[in-house]
């Protein structure tokens, strides 16, 4: 799991990701991923990021209402959690790994 302002944001290996209220547990939002995910949910600048195994990575709004704002698949498998560091964006698939940044 993931706690970024006051939320919980939790995948389990069926394929949901859940937004949770980190105080409370009130249950806000469900998002269907429609694959296995294994890795854990990552959140940088208001953006929530996870890998499933169809390849998929999906970034949500990390807020109480559920938003998608973009899906990009690897072609490859995703069984890690998205790291980002120092700018760039690190997703490993299951033969390849890709690190997303600016170019700046």
């Amino acid at each position: 799991a993931v706690v970024y302002d006051g939320l919980v944001f939790q995948a389990d290996f069926s394929g949901y990701v859940h937004c949770l209220d980190a105080a409370t547990g009130k249950h806000y939002w469900t998002h269907d991923m429609e694959a296995a995910l294994w890795g854990s949910p990552m959140v940088a600048n208001g953006r929530l990021y996870i890998g499933d195994e169809d390849g998929d990575v999906e970034i949500l709004a990390a807020g109480r209402e559920l938003r998608h704002i973009a899906t990009h698949n690897a072609g490859s498998p995703i069984y890690s959690s998205p790291v980002m560091a120092n700018g760039t964006l690190y997703v490993m698939c299951r033969d390849k790994l890709f690190a997303i940044g600016s170019s700046q």
